[in-house]
């Protein structure tokens, strides 16, 4: 199972935590949340996701990983 690095709790199994995907910069019209809800990216390399820590500290956390490796970058 893969570390996941939370910053209040450390490093804790990935079954701890729930990602809800690519995190997005704050939608400010219909447009640009219609582009974040129907058209991801999911581009090869580093991306930010947004993990929430379910059995842990209950934060949202903001976490780049590589899609390419599936590890997360420091």
């Amino acid at each position: 199972m893969q570390l996941v690095p939370c910053p209040h709790c450390g490093p804790r199994e990935q079954g701890e935590f729930v990602c809800l995907g690519e995190a997005p910069a704050h939608p400010v019209s219909h447009e640009s949340l219609a582009r974040h809800l129907y058209g991801r990216v999911n581009a090869k390399g580093v991306s930010v996701e947004l993990w929430w820590h379910r059995h842990g500290c209950r934060q949202w956390l903001r976490l780049p990983r590589d899609s390419a490796t599936n590890r997360f970058a420091p």
